[in-house]
């Protein structure tokens, strides 16, 4: 494993990344990738969602409408930019 500041095998982020573009450029036509969520309205501001094999929920805190029974949108916005 190559050394790194954060735990992460950049060996194998390297070769994920080589092997899924030369994926995409033998196969012609196929250089996009799509991804679908969806979600569905559970009680006030309470959403589930899913993206492909991952469920979550979030919601907004009472003073936005929501019973604060998870993350907020902006809050998964906020960890995904962290990411």
């Amino acid at each position: 494993m190559a050394e790194s500041a954060g735990r992460v095998d950049l060996d194998r982020m390297g070769q994920a990344y080589d092997e899924s573009k030369a994926l995409y450029l033998t196969q012609a036509g196929s250089s996009t990738v799509t991804l679908r969520a969806t979600a569905k309205l559970v009680k006030n501001a309470l959403l589930q969602g899913r993206i492909g094999k991952y469920h979550f929920s979030c919601d907004e805190p009472a003073a936005r409408g929501g019973d604060d029974a998870a993350a907020s949108p902006l809050e998964y916005f906020l960890a995904g930019a962290a990411f």
